[in-house]
C-alpha cells in the first residue's frame, strides 16, 4: 500500500515527510527573532496564538539562506514533542510512494550529520525524493532549547 508525502524543494532539491507528521501547511508568516535560539532557527512565528521557531533546513545543510518570497511555505509539525515551523522554498505537492520505490540510504553516506534523511524515494525520470524523519531533525540541543519552559 502506498504512503503519502509533504513533497517540497530547497535549493532545488526535494524532500518528502510523511502526510500523517504535518498538521498544516502555512504561508506568509512573519518571522520574529527569537533571544538565545540554537543556530538553525531562524526566528519564530505566532499561529493561532501560539508562538511557533521556524526551523531552516537549509542551514542544516549548510545552504545559504534566503528571504522568504511569494512560494516559501512553511510546514508545522511535531518534532519530539515539539511543534515547529520546517521553512521551505515551495511546496510541490503531496505524492503517493509504493513501497518498492523507497529505499534505505546507501551505507556509504549515512553519518550523524544527516541521520535526518531516512530514506530515498525513487519516483523514475531520475526524480529522487529524500524522505525526512521528524524525529531526527533536531539535535539534542536544538531540542532542549526549544522545549516549553514550564512556568511557576
Amino acid at each position: 500500500m502506498s504512503s503519502k508525502y509533504a513533497v517540497f524543494e530547497i535549493n532545488g532539491e526535494e524532500y518528502g515527510m510523511d502526510v500523517i507528521e504535518v498538521s498544516t501547511i502555512e504561508k506568509g508568516l512573519s518571522i520574529k527573532k527569537m533571544a538565545n535560539s540554537p543556530d538553525n532557527v531562524k526566528g519564530k512565528v505566532n499561529l493561532r496564538g501560539n508562538d511557533i521557531p521556524v526551523y531552516s533546513l537549509r542551514k542544516k545543510m549548510g545552504i545559504e539562506d534566503k528571504e522568504p518570497d511569494k512560494d516559501t511555505r512553511f510546514l508545522i509539525t511535531d518534532v519530539n514533542g515539539v511543534n515547529v515551523a520546517i521553512e521551505t522554498d515551495r511546496i510541490i505537492g503531496i505524492l503517493d510512494v509504493e513501497p518498492n520505490d523507497m529505499y534505505d540510504i546507501p551505507q556509504v553516506i549515512k553519518c550523524r550529520n544527516n541521520s535526518y534523511i531516512k530514506s530515498i524515494a525513487n519516483m523514475g525520470d531520475r526524480r529522487l525524493i529524500l524522505i525526512l524523519d521528524n524525529d531526527m531533525l533536531l539535535d539534542n540541543e536544538e531540542l532542549a532549547a526549544l522545549q516549553p519552559k514550564n512556568k511557576k
